[in-house]
């Protein structure tokens, strides 16, 4: 499973769709699929631009899978940076909305399992294919 990580703006979805390309084209190269789905990241949680809105209805006309979860931009993901450690590790004397941080990430893993877990059950259903680690 490949993730491509995007901002909303338009010269990160031009870099999205060149790691799109040569996902298709070591596809092509290796006759086999390699899932990729595109990750939205360092969104506002209150509010959604037009410009996002509209770069993820191109991807998704496209026939690219985006990711309905969004990392966030999140002070607490920063912290990690700063600080060292782990959400979970993070004082919240020092940061804010630890809890909506370590909530988006869960989301998202969620998904990226979820995704994983149907790839394997489509490939499980195809005789002579391999799951999808």
């Amino acid at each position: 499973l490949v993730i491509i990580p995007t901002q909303g703006s338009q010269l990160d979805a031009a870099e999205a769709v060149k790691a799109i390309r040569l996902v298709a084209n070591v596809e092509k190269q290796g006759r086999t699929t390699i899932p990729a789905a595109v990750l939205f990241t360092r969104t506002s949680a209150a509010v959604r631009p037009r410009t996002l809105k509209a770069i993820e209805g191109e991807f998704i006309q496209s026939g690219v899978r985006v990711l309905e979860t969004q990392m966030h931009e999140r002070d607490a993901f920063r912290a990690i940076f700063a600080f060292g450690g782990a959400l979970a590790d993070l004082d919240p004397a020092q940061v804010s909305n630890i809890t909506a941080a370590v909530n988006n990430g869960r989301a998202f893993t969620a998904e990226v399992v979820a995704l994983i877990a149907e790839q394997n059950k489509t490939k499980a259903a195809q005789p002579g294919k391999e799951k999808v680690a």
